[in-house]
């Protein structure tokens, strides 16, 4: 089994893991770059420096500040007296303090009522495409919609008013100039195929997932244009084997998010392939990527359909701003059957649960962002 935390060797690192993406929230900016203070597991009495500095025992573990100068940065601890050394590669995000995002899963009713409405003059006609644009142009929100290839009778059963099947090459082409004047701050990923079955990657093949993302991506091209389709996306209930991960990486995503929490039962959440015991690490952090698959992995502070009531979704974005390691970037998700009054689980103040969340986020200081402009070198 993968040792995410390094603890195979006699000394390790227990701050920062490989991986971590570093803000101001972990150290000091200064004139210089970000500095921290890194902390290393290792047995008392050795001679133990940090990227040829000297680290010192504070009781506990061997602790050394650095200063974080660049995107990306190799730690390098060292036994000055063995030669022994472990070394991790770590990232200074400049651009990710005092930003938010919004993102919408299981989206595709809206394409079909675009498509179906050939008298809107814009995309935003569209009822549930207008929350976000008020979203934008009230508070900032950037926003990523991540969407299914079809539509059909399984999908039907949880509504309750008659609706016809629809899939991605039925959708219209004649907004694809609305749209990428609008992708500076509305973007398109893959989600799934379709909403049923649930996790239906998390013991996908390769063919399987393939060729679900090459036909969400062959339409979103078609109808919305290049400058739309983004690199990042939220997979489908976020469970997936390492083959999955490893074909989404090769179609071009470079960062996943997913809730990164355990379930009543102890077991992994909208977390990937990944332990119960790294997923609370990752969990705790605004990113981390993993080195040795090439991935950012984005943890989601808030889904925002969960309460009736906007309050309790200001409630625990509050406590995520009182969070030093989740403080800096705040990401809410919401889904787009909630919009719907023939929805089985309908939540009719849909609008105020996102227009409220994104307002809170303008006034406590955050500005919208996309993941594209944050997180990448």
């Amino acid at each position: 089994m993968r040792d995410y935390f390094g603890k195979d060797q006699r000394f390790y690192f227990r701050f920062p893991l490989d991986g971590d993406c570093l803000n101001c929230y972990d150290g000091d900016e200064t004139e210089e770059g970000l500095r921290i203070v890194v902390r290393i597991a290792a047995p008392s009495g050795i001679q133990l420096t940090v990227n040829q500095q000297t680290a010192e025992w504070d009781g506990e573990c061997y602790t050394c500040p650095v200063i974080l100068k660049n995107y990306r940065t190799t730690l390098e601890a060292v036994d000055t007296t063995t030669g022994e050394s472990t070394a991790i590669v770590v990232y200074r995000l400049r651009d990710a303090v005092g930003k938010y995002r919004l993102s919408s899963d299981d989206n595709i009713l809206f394409l079909q009522d675009l498509n179906d409405h050939p008298e809107y003059n814009s995309i935003f006609d569209n009822p549930y495409l207008a929350v976000y644009k008020k979203a934008h142009d009230l508070y900032g929100a950037c926003v990523h919609m991540n969407i299914y290839y079809e539509y059909g009778p399984e999908e039907m059963k949880d509504f309750s008013a008659h609706k016809k099947p629809f899939d991605l090459s039925m959708m219209t082409d004649r907004y694809k100039n609305e749209w990428q004047q609008n992708a500076h701050w509305l973007r398109l990923s893959f989600h799934a195929r379709k909403n049923y079955p649930d996790a239906p990657y998390r013991n996908s093949s390769i063919e399987e997932i393939s060729g679900d993302i090459e036909r969400v991506h062959r339409e979103i091209l078609r109808f919305a244009g290049e400058g739309v389709l983004s690199p990042v996306t939220t997979l489908h209930f976020g469970a997936a084997n390492l083959q999955v991960t490893r074909t989404l990486r090769e179609y071009g995503y470079r960062c996943l998010t997913g809730y990164f929490e355990l379930d009543k039962h102890g077991e992994p959440l909208v977390a990937y392939h990944y332990p119960a015991d790294f997923v609370c690490h990752v969990g705790e952090r605004d990113f981390w990527k993993d080195n040795q698959e090439d991935l950012i992995f984005c943890r989601i502070d808030r889904v925002l359909n969960y309460p009736q009531d906007a309050a309790e979704n200001i409630k625990a974005l509050e406590e995520v701003a009182e969070n030093d390691h989740r403080a800096g970037f705040i990401s809410m998700m919401i889904h787009e059957e909630y919009f719907y009054p023939d929805y089985c689980n309908h939540r009719p103040r849909f609008e105020e649960l996102v227009l409220e969340a994104c307002r809170w986020c303008y006034e406590r200081g955050y500005r919208g962002a996309l993941l594209s402009d944050t997180v990448f070198e």
